[in-house]
């Protein structure tokens, strides 16, 4: 997400710091790396996080300076694919599918290395049988195209993963009207959970498990 945001006027006095894509595999230690930067992000009157919930990465973050902000989403996908009033992407019409983009390639692209090891480790055979046990569930493989140019690369590999899979590959245009909320707002209720200073980002404020 980092081109699509740079590519957006940002208000004055805005500052970004980007995490890199690495930590979205680990949720535990992309909670703790965006903690640690909500906690010396000093002299701000809000943070906003491009961020969703994340496999609860920011359920039990602390807005220890300033007011915390955050799409009111349950992943980075949503933030894509929202449209430009709102924020609901019904993901269960598409169960079953596999959400690439150019950068959620960066660390997407170890499946294919995955595979080629396990490939050379226990042959054809063996390594088609233990990845359709790990991803038998997906039907589908949507690359989104957010804007930025996708290298011939990306795209190959993108559809390499679908092959893999034994499953369909799609492309979809993303949306970048949402990204710029995110940066410039506004941050509506609907669409945004604020947080004011010393609180903290529950999955109840996503939805989950609300009465």
């Amino acid at each position: 997400m980092k081109e699509e945001i740079l590519s957006i006027e940002p208000l004055e006095d805005q500052d970004f710091e980007f995490v890199s894509m690495d930590f979205h595999l680990y949720p535990q230690k992309l909670k703790t790396e965006l903690q640690r930067l909500i906690d010396t992000s000093l002299g701000y009157d809000r943070i906003v996080l491009a961020f969703g919930l994340c496999g609860g990465a920011a359920s039990g973050l602390k807005a220890t300076n300033g007011e915390l902000v955050i799409p009111r989403v349950h992943d980075c996908i949503s933030i894509f694919l929202c449209p430009e009033k709102g924020c609901v992407c019904d993901f269960k019409k598409q169960l079953g599918t596999f959400y690439l983009s150019n950068g959620w390639m960066i660390t997407e692209k170890t499946i294919l290395s995955d595979y080629q090891r396990i490939l050379e480790k226990f042959g054809l055979q063996k390594a088609t049988k233990l990845f359709n046990r790990m991803y038998d569930g997906y039907k589908k493989v949507l690359f989104i195209e957010t804007g930025s140019a996708s290298p011939d690369e990306v795209v190959r590999q993108s559809k390499e993963i679908a092959e893999l899979f034994g499953a369909a590959y799609e492309t979809i245009q993303g949306e970048a009207v949402f990204i710029e909320k995110i940066v410039r707002g506004p941050w509506d209720e609907e669409n945004f959970i604020t947080i004011a200073s010393q609180g903290l980002i529950t999955e109840e404020d996503f939805g989950i498990n609300a009465k």
